[in-house]
């Protein structure tokens, strides 16, 4: 059985040779199959495969010689680890060693290779190491090549290092080691060169095993050894384009990185070689680079080994730390930008470092150039003027030593010392929060001092307008931003319950100094060096407030003053000089600040808000014009604060409720402003809600007031002020209050459908009853379709139908269906708004549908009922900026929350029914569904719009025609800008599939973007054209998409269209409007290369 089953498989390994590759892959896997399953059943020997296979691998042929090995490798793969003997297992693995070095089989070789280093012994791993290191010129391979035989090698190493370094060397260490480095030397595949970082991690334990021959042909060789992991650093490497092995230059950097540092042994050569590039000059990639490698080597070398170099690394440090460089990003990879940082970042770990933080930061503080800060300190605070003339006799050393802003260059040397210390300083205070405690309350105070910078407790303010308090404020500002950093990862840190006060004693000085500089009050005799000190002095106390709870500011004295300067900066009046973007840049850090404060975390900082910022804003906005800058200014705060804290929103909408109500009494030309603070969408104080009992019951108070004497208010006051400001009271009143204040709206619907309107629309779901808010609806319903009903209450009618549609879908009214109404339209509108957002799916909602699309059929007979159809339904995926009224009932604002992706879902539904009624129909029918469709897709993104499925673009460019010339669709705003969105979308995607949707219609296209681009004169004499004007928002997308049909369509589709766009370009460079202009002028640019191809 044995002689048959052994003819068996030569048969089937001789058929197996003699096939060409991938010819007939079943057929490869059955042979493959067959001899491994013979071997494994013991019916053939692995010496009975080898001899059968004698004649192939023995051959010259390479390509039986292959197959062969690649039968063996099978063999050894399938069997090595569990079946095969020890005997065979030698056999294979001096097979494979052997086979390292010839071309044809590298590849079948190296895996049968890797097989029998993992499951052999000693003698396995000893000679296949002997073939890859020893046996193979790796060097002279080929890419692919060299990766396999180098694999080979380091799975040597990481299995049985001793055995791998006998093999390499033939029993000798040193030979190893140039077999080794010759096997590496000079690589440069990226993947080959992440193997180098594996194979040197690993050396340094294998010689270790080898005894004491091993140790010693380690060191002698450390030097060549570093020298070729060295050779890499540092990286230059950006992987291709496309590029499919996916290894980044951040792999490669830490990989090279922990070749550098394998064993410290290198240290003599790898410390200073690093810290060569820790140059500014060689760029911010390189720094980090360095930076690094330098942190990487003491973390693995331990202080022992790097003590005797941290001379040099501070020297180098110091002098990376001075250049702006070392606080720029690295511009690594771009799948790799989440580990992006800057030098100093890296540099601020090593104070912290077991192997040296505490004697880098010992050098850090006793430097030079802290010395040379302090003696510039000093001459600046002997100046007795603040701004010194520059004209006068100064010293040697400078008028103050650059307080000033004016005089030699030694008074810029003076701020490039106070700079250069501040970015040291800083960099040790990032650390960690001891070292930012003893560098605030240590180093820092000995140079404020030194600046003669007063303790708030005993000096005024108006003495810190010095030029040495200018000096102080450069010097201040990153040490605590430094501090600041590393309080932030304290405490969310494992040790985060270590809570240490980085500030202490020093905390009301530097709220002083700030505080001052952020009002002006420094460098007054120069106005930049004064307004770059309102800048630096908001930045610190915005620093100051972000600082978490327990590490920043150490009594609530420092709190409170650095609030009030705060919100001084807020209220001053504004100096002549101030431009008005500086006055902005000014409030906006201010409440910033304030902001951070009551959003940090810190509730001591947060009760000081309350207890002394907010009363003063309440101040401000009672004792004052609500028109006033400064009532502005404070709600405007108030707005700001509300919205990061919700006690502090609670009191702010408690007080807010009564300046509205009393501005409404009063008639107060201001309340809309008011009004827009309290209930805008995106900010308003009532708008998040509130959710104490005093809130509630202030807005319950106002509702109560709007609904009761609406009719006593001054005239001033807008209704649409009254339907917001009462939505919002109403929705924020308890269950019980909105009940009663529903129950008494209803009543009076007929006669007062403002309010009632007003609190329907803040209702929550389950406030009353169906069948009384059904009457109300049909009483709305009857007022918003009574001819001569002013069109706003229409909407508000609309709203609150819309609204209650939603919250209570079970209460049914009559819908009108006189779409060419605008009351009806706008009731139906916004009740179709209400059930998309809801994904209503009931047969009166797909009734209602039903009809609207029906009435899009009958264009031809009544077309403006027709718009009117496709005007409302185009709501089901959103309203128009021009509707916007109609959806003051359907925000979350109002207990109104859409349905997730419920606009896409809305489009995906209807869009497939427009269109294809569209291609069934003609004329204005057609035309009716294309445009019901464009005005549909508005409400959704352009790539879901676009998509192939709906086939909505070829609609396009009659909808375009239709909405630029008069007719029955003409002068719709909204949906020609949604039209030429799309198509300019479309366009820009410069594809084939673009293209072929566009030829056959790019000159009627071309046409009616060039017609809509150029502003019309108010008397036209074209009879055709539309009188309303188009708006800029159009005519800039008209430009925008013949842009992109410059780039997109064929050469042919488009050059015989180049006189028609050159003249409606030409016109529109004079257009009025700028971003017209200059989107003309790109067009122009573009289309004159195609004139000039």
């Amino acid at each position: 059985y044995r002689m048959t089953r052994n003819a068996t498989v030569r048969d089937e390994l001789a058929r197996f040779c003699a096939r060409r590759d991938d010819v007939d892959v079943d057929d490869d896997a059955r042979a493959l199959a067959s001899v491994a399953s013979g071997v494994r059943d013991g019916d053939v020997r692995v010496i009975d495969v080898v001899v059968a296979l004698e004649r192939e691998l023995c051959g010259v042929e390479p390509h039986p010689r292959a197959r062969a090995t690649r039968a063996l490798a099978h063999v050894a793969c399938e069997l090595a680890r569990e079946v095969l003997d020890v005997q065979s297992r030698h056999t294979l693995s001096a097979f494979f060693a052997s086979k390292l070095s010839d071309y044809a089989v590298i590849a079948h070789a190296a895996r049968g290779a890797v097989a029998c280093v993992d499951a052999g012994d000693d003698e396995d791993v000893e000679a296949i190491a002997n073939g890859a290191f020893a046996g193979c010129d790796v060097q002279a391979l080929s890419q692919a090549d060299r990766e396999r035989v180098l694999e080979v090698g380091v799975r040597a190493l990481r299995a049985n290092g001793a055995a791998a370094v006998r093999g390499a060397g033939e029993g000798d260490c040193e030979k190893a080691c140039a077999s080794i480095i010759a096997a590496f030397d000079g690589e440069k595949d990226p993947r080959c060169v992440l193997l180098l970082s594996d194979a040197w991690v690993i050396l340094p334990q294998a010689f270790a095993r080898c005894g004491d021959e091993g140790v010693a042909a380690y060191a002698a060789n450390a030097e060549e050894l570093y020298d070729v992991a060295a050779s890499y650093f540092p990286v230059s490497f950006t992987p291709p384009r496309g590029d499919a092995i996916k290894i980044t230059r951040r792999q490669l950097a830490e990989a090279v990185e922990r070749a550098m540092c394998a064993s410290p042994t290198f240290a003599p050569w790898a410390v200073p070689h690093a810290l060569e590039s820790l140059n500014p000059e060689l760029g911010v990639q390189k720094m980090v680079d360095a930076a690094r490698a330098v942190r990487a080597m003491g973390r693995a070398w331990g202080a022992d080994v790097m003590r005797e170099h941290l001379d040099v690394i501070w020297r180098a440090m110091r002098a990376a730390l001075a250049h702006p460089n070392a606080t720029k990003n690295e511009n690594d990879d771009i799948d790799d930008t989440r580990h992006a940082t800057t030098p100093m970042a890296v540099m601020t770990t090593m104070f912290a470092s077991e192997w040296g933080g505490e004697a880098l930061a010992r050098r850090a503080l006793e430097d030079a150039c802290v010395r040379d800060a302090e003696s510039t300190l000093m001459t600046a605070a002997t100046t007795k003027t603040n701004a010194c003339d520059a004209s006068g006799d100064t010293m040697d050393t400078g008028c103050c030593g650059g307080g000033c802003g004016k005089g030699t260059s030694d008074d810029a040397r003076g701020r490039l010392v106070i700079a250069t210390a501040g970015r040291v300083l800083g960099a040790v205070a990032a650390a960690s929060p001891a070292l930012a405690r003893q560098v605030t309350c240590v180093t820092m105070k000995t140079l404020l001092d030194a600046a003669r910078v007063p303790s708030p407790m005993t000096t005024s303010s108006s003495t810190l307008m010095t030029s040495a308090s200018y000096l102080a404020l450069i010097l201040a500002t990153p040490v605590l931003g430094g501090a600041l950093d590393c309080c932030a990862r304290a405490a969310q840190g494992d040790d985060a319950g270590v809570v240490l006060s980085v500030l202490d004693d020093e905390s009301e000085r530097l709220v002083a100094l700030f505080a001052s500089a952020a009002l002006g009050c420094l460098g007054k005799g120069d106005e930049t060096t004064r307004r770059d000190g309102i800048v630096l002095g908001l930045a610190g106390l915005h620093m100051m407030c972000k600082f978490p709870h327990g590490f920043g500011l150490a009594s609530d004295v420092a709190r409170k003053n650095a609030c009030d300067k705060l919100i001084d900066a807020i209220m001053c009046d504004d100096d002549d000089d101030e431009s008005e973007e500086d006055i902005e840049v000014r409030l906006h850090r201010a409440i910033e600040a304030l902001v951070t404060a009551v959003s940090g975390g810190d509730d001591a900082f947060i009760r000081v808000v309350e207890s002394a910022a907010t009363p003063r804003l309440f101040t401000s906005v009672s004792a004052r014009k609500l028109q006033s800058t400064t009532c502005a200014r404070a709600m405007r705060t108030l707005s700001a604060l509300a919205l990061a804290n919700e006690t502090i929103r609670n009191d702010v909408a408690s007080f807010m409720c009564g300046v509205v109500r009393n501005a409404m009494m009063s008639g107060d030309l201001g309340v809309e402003d008011v009004v827009d603070v309290c209930v805008r969408d995106a900010d308003g104080v009532l708008t998040s809600g509130v959710s104490s009992d005093a809130a509630r019951k202030a807005c319950e108070s106002l509702a109560e007031f709007c609904i009761e004497r609406t009719s006593s208010l001054a005239s001033a006051i807008d209704a649409h002020c009254v339907m917001r400001i009462t939505i919002a009271a109403v929705a924020n009143c308890g269950l019980d209050a909105q009940r009663a204040l529903a129950t008494r709206a209803f009543a009076s619907a007929s006669s007062a459908p403002l309010l009632a309107a007003a609190t329907m629309c803040g209702l929550r779901a389950d406030t009353v009853d169906v069948a009384t808010l059904q009457r109300a609806c049909e009483d709305l319903v009857r007022v918003a379709t009574t001819p001569g009903t002013d069109a706003r209450l229409v909407r508000y009618c609309a709203a609150a139908c819309g609204s209650s549609a939603f919250k209570c879908p079970s209460a049914r009214f009559t819908e009108p269906r006189d779409y060419d109404d605008f009351g009806a339209s706008s009731i139906v509108r916004a009740v179709v708004r209400a059930r998309a957002m809801s994904r209503d799916e009931s047969p009166e909602a797909q009734a209602l549908i039903d009809d609207v699309i029906r009435a899009l059929g009958d264009a031809e007979t009544c077309a403006e009922r027709a718009r009117g159809a496709a005007e409302t339904l185009s709501a089901a995926t959103g309203f128009q900026a021009s509707e916007d009224d109609l959806a003051l009932g359907l925000k979350p604002s109002t207990h109104a929350k859409e349905g997730f992706l419920a606009r896409q879902r809305a489009f995906s539904q209807l869009a497939p029914v427009l269109v294809e009624r569209a291609y069934a129909s003609t004329g204005v029918v057609r035309l009716a569904y294309s445009y019901a469709a464009a005005r549909l897709a508005a409400g959704v993104p352009s790539a879901v719009a676009l998509r192939a499925q709906f086939k909505l673009f070829p609609l396009l460019p009659d909808v375009l025609s239709a909405l630029n010339t008069k007719g029955a669709f003409a002068g719709d705003g909204d949906a020609l800008r949604a039209t030429l969105t799309l198509v300019g979308a479309r366009l820009a995607e410069q594809t084939m599939d673009a293209a072929a949707d566009v030829r056959g219609r790019a000159a009627s296209l071309i046409h009616v973007l060039c017609d809509i681009s150029v502003v019309k004169p108010s008397s036209t004499t074209k009879t055709a054209a539309v009188e309303t004007e188009i708006s800029m928002e159009c005519r800039e997308c008209a430009l925008e998409a013949l842009i992109a049909a410059a780039t997109t369509l064929t050469y042919a589709d488009i050059f015989p269209l180049r006189d028609a766009v050159f003249a409606a370009v030409k016109s529109a460079c004079d257009d009025p409007k700028r971003r017209v202009r200059r989107a003309a002028a790109r067009a122009r640019q573009t289309w004159l290369a195609i004139a000039a191809a």
